[in-house]
């Protein structure tokens, strides 16, 4: 399966590295202050990764492997013209089994972007990226109404003076909420009980393509007891699958598709209980480094384990082995939760 690069075929621009045609991008460290106040500068992504819309699709992919990404900016005529993320591989995997080498990134449907300047505020981006379903991309000019959006992989209405900085995500959003302490909303609203779940003995391409037709990044693996309960949600977890996961420990090593899940997923499942508050969430999230936390309504009698260097207790995050996942919560979903609050 040709998930490695094949013929980038990247020229010699002095701002994209000749051996993998990305730039290396840096983050601001976030700091506590009031949530009116949180500016995209603070937490954005610099210097976000590129590639040229020339690299074929595997290319692309290679890029996002290497250097530990989920967006991945694509660019024409140093302009960019959308964002390539897992949504794409996932298409891809689910409906040809492959990542097609013939296939060029400026050829793809890519993700939409908005964009705002340094100066726009946390919530400003939030809600426009909420609103227009779009990747924030962070441009050093022009103000905080400007948006170009790509529709079908060609960015429109875009100011030719403008040059990208920065770019952020989600994650990155919702790891600034946790830092600021004026609002905490319920996750009740935004949390979703929609869990998938796949068997251990699963292969993989079951879970990329539970993933891709649900429009979700994760399900949860699970293990048969001893009893032979046919009821996926009533067995023993064992791990999660993630979009990540797909990208770093079976695309990167090019492992077959056809492959039991059970060895490429993450096997150490954090959840939390379902009173959890949003601040909560989202510093677990930031403590933990992860992108979504699945919710349980009760405390199971198992290991736990405390988040090193806070005061979040062990009744709150658990690596959990039983099977009393009620609801599950992400990082764009708190994002959609403080900007609805605000």
């Amino acid at each position: 399966m040709p998930y490695k690069m094949t013929n980038p075929e990247y020229n010699d621009d002095n701002d994209i590295n000749d051996n993998n045609g990305s730039i290396p991008g840096d983050k601001y460290h976030p700091r506590t202050i009031g949530i009116n106040e949180l500016r995209v500068e603070q937490f954005m992504t610099k210097k976000p990764i590129m590639a040229r819309s020339n690299v074929n699709l595997p290319g692309g992919v290679d890029i996002m492997t290497t250097n530990n990404i989920s967006n991945l900016v694509v660019v024409e005529n140093r302009k960019p013209i959308g964002v390539l993320t897992e949504r794409e591989v996932l298409h891809y995997l689910t409906n040809y089994r492959t990542i097609p080498a013939d296939k060029l990134l400026k050829d793809i449907v890519l993700q939409p972007f908005c964009t705002v300047n340094l100066k726009t505020t946390l919530l400003e981006a939030a809600k426009k990226m909420i609103r227009k379903k779009c990747r924030i991309l962070v441009f050093s000019t022009g103000s905080t109404s400007t948006s170009s959006e790509v529709k079908g992989g060609r960015a429109r209405n875009q100011d030719s003076n403008e040059k990208i900085t920065g770019i952020i995500t989600a994650s990155d959003m919702a790891k600034a909420f946790a830092e600021q302490t004026d609002k905490d909303p319920t996750l009740r609203s935004v949390m979703s009980k929609r869990i998938y779940f796949v068997n251990l003995n699963d292969p993989i391409y079951d879970a990329i393509k539970i993933m891709y037709t649900a429009n979700i990044g994760s399900v949860i693996v699970v293990e048969k007891e001893k009893n032979g309960n046919s009821d996926l949600k009533r067995r023993r977890l064992y791990g999660i699958f993630t979009e990540r996961d797909l990208l770093t420990r079976v695309l990167s090593n090019d492992v077959s598709i056809d492959e039991r899940v059970k060895d490429y997923c993450s096997t150490e499942l954090l959840t939390a209980h379902m009173g959890l508050r949003a601040t909560e969430a989202a510093k677990i999230m930031r403590i933990r480094n992860i992108k979504r936390l699945p919710l349980t309504t009760k405390g199971p009698a198992t290991r736990t384990r405390g988040a090193k260097g806070t005061s979040i207790s062990d009744e709150t995050i658990r690596i959990d082995d039983k099977y009393n996942l009620e609801a599950i919560v992400t990082a764009r979903d708190l994002v959609d939760l403080f900007q609805s609050n605000n």
